[in-house]
């Protein structure tokens, strides 16, 4: 449990805070910072308080084999995200029509309790040591203090934004106990429902930010679940060397695509990592398979590398509204290149799994993968 006694629960995103790492030998050591996703998993969501853990990490590697003790974790501290004003953050989903307002912040996601909604996804830490937290429910990009005040918010292109009866709507369809349901239920444009911006990193100089749309827009070929249509993602670069981060780069991610059951299908992405300016990887993966599921076995869970050289920047043009679609119906617009992408580790390597002793199924046991 964290030291508000609520179960720490899973990792949305994490960041190691580079400036603790150290190496010993061939152990490393470090504190990692790691934010739950938006509270417990249940009927709707609930007036949990988003937050960060801290936790202190030991990492020995091996490229042998062996036992499953590479790693050790202890949680050290919590701190919970508030508004500007230090009224907590929650985890309940955004009404469908109205939104926070705060003065000298954009329009903002807000539940009907009249807190902000936060649904945490990505997790930065800048050279000052704030924080930028990416969201699903804006999708926005929040930076917070230290000790987890809101300090700013970014708004990303109108073309990514929620909107539903032409006004933003920030619901993800997934309303508190007694709550209405959004009408309709996925917005007409802009990013779907639980598919915000999913991955977030900083450039290794931490001059630029990057964050990743989960998967493709509604006017992009998003129609929800795993259809094939909804691979056209987009990536977006802001310049943080000015006083306000500014938007100078947009690029298209095409997804990769599976096989289930004879029907192809889209893997969304969970993770961005910035190895320079130009290259990236992302964990693009399958869902609802592995363990705990009813089909213990997942059949696609990759790292894929991704480079932006020669790709068509999209960033301040047409594309960034949604009255013209990168995709529509799911075709990429021929003007504009894409982002090149090969796989780099299969997760699903029974054979390098099993040096470990895991697995990827058929059995469901504590060695196969989630």
């Amino acid at each position: 449990k964290d030291k508000f006694g609520e179960t720490t629960g899973s990792f949305s995103a994490f960041v190691f805070d580079m400036k603790t790492w150290k190496r010993t030998g061939n152990s490393f050591t470090g504190t990692m910072l790691a934010q739950p996703d938006r509270g417990y998993n249940g009927t709707g969501t609930t007036n949990w308080t988003a937050r960060y853990n801290k936790f202190s990490i030991t990492f020995t590697p091996s490229s042998t084999g062996g036992a499953q003790n590479q790693v050790a974790i202890t949680l050290s501290d919590t701190v919970k995200f508030t508004d500007a004003d230090g009224t907590p953050m929650t985890a309940l989903d955004a009404t469908s029509s109205g939104t926070g307002t705060r003065a000298g912040f954009p329009a903002m996601p807000q539940a009907y309790n009249g807190r902000l909604s936060l649904d945490g996804e990505g997790i930065v830490i800048n050279p000052d040591g704030t924080l930028f937290v990416s969201d699903e429910y804006g999708p926005y990009i929040f930076k917070f203090s230290t000790d987890g005040k809101l300090l700013s918010a970014i708004r990303p292109p109108e073309a990514i934004v929620p909107k539903r009866n032409g006004a933003d709507s920030f619901a993800s369809n997934n309303p508190g106990v007694g709550q209405p349901t959004p009408s309709p239920a996925n917005p007409t444009v802009g990013r779907q429902n639980n598919q915000g911006l999913e991955g977030l990193c900083l450039s290794p100089d931490g001059r630029t930010l990057f964050a990743l749309l989960q998967s493709a827009t509604r006017q992009d070929g998003g129609t929800g679940g795993t259809a094939a249509t909804r691979n056209n993602t987009r990536m977006l670069a802001y310049d943080l060397t000015g006083a306000t981060p500014v938007l100078k780069g947009e690029y298209v991610f095409q997804l990769p695509t599976y096989v289930q059951s004879g029907s192809t299908r889209v893997a969304a992405q969970s993770e961005l990592l910035a190895l320079n300016n130009t290259q990236f990887l992302v964990i693009t993966r399958d869902s609802g398979f592995g363990r705990g599921y009813a089909t213990p076995q997942s059949i696609y869970r990759t790292i894929c590398l991704y480079d932006i050289t020669g790709a068509t920047n999209i960033a301040n043009t047409a594309f960034d509204s949604a009255a013209t679609p990168i995709a529509p119906a799911g075709v990429l617009d021929a003007s504009i290149k894409p982002a090149s992408r090969s796989v780099l580790i299969d997760l699903n390597d029974s054979t390098q799994l099993s040096k470990f002793g895991l697995h990827n199924g058929p059995s469901d046991d504590a060695n196969n993968l989630s």
